[in-house]
């Protein structure tokens, strides 16, 4: 039996799309996870149907080879958005106290994006976060080719 070792190669190209993806992926979580935590704050009455499709975080990602660039899906419910514009309508006092601490939709989703991925995106791309990505990946790879030897 011919045994072959290919060394994948870590580019930057690499790296810079975990980075990228990961971001991504974790920021998106935080805004599933606030909205979640509003809905079980202020809507405690309700059937629990929209926490509970919270707590899932629907997300898609499908990476287009061919064009280089990876695209990201969030499922939003829809009854989410109505709840939203219902509280922005209200102009007494309990409607404007209600709405200051609900962080349902564009509040959570341009805020998170504007003040935190967008930032680490353009900024947190530094030589330390290169260094611990490429390691990160390095030890995946021995693994997984630790695995395919034990079993073979």
């Amino acid at each position: 039996m011919l045994k072959i070792k290919i060394k994948a190669m870590i580019t930057e190209y690499l790296i810079r799309k975990k980075f990228i993806h990961d971001t991504i992926k974790e920021d998106i979580d935080q805004i599933y996870a606030t909205q979640e935590n509003t809905v079980r704050t202020y809507f405690k009455n309700g059937t629990g149907d929209l926490a509970g499709f919270l707590s899932k975080k629907p997300i898609e990602s499908h990476l287009d080879a061919s064009e280089g660039y990876e695209m990201f899906y969030m499922r939003v419910f829809s009854y989410l958005r109505f709840l939203d514009i219902a509280y922005r309508r209200g102009n007494d006092r309990i409607s404007k106290h209600v709405r200051k601490n609900l962080a349902l939709y564009n509040r959570v989703i341009w805020g998170v994006l504007f003040h935190e991925t967008f930032p680490k995106l353009r900024y947190g791309f530094t030589d330390e976060i290169r260094k611990s990505i490429h390691d990160d990946i390095s030890q995946s790879l021995s693994d997984n080719q630790k695995n395919k030897e034990r079993y073979e």
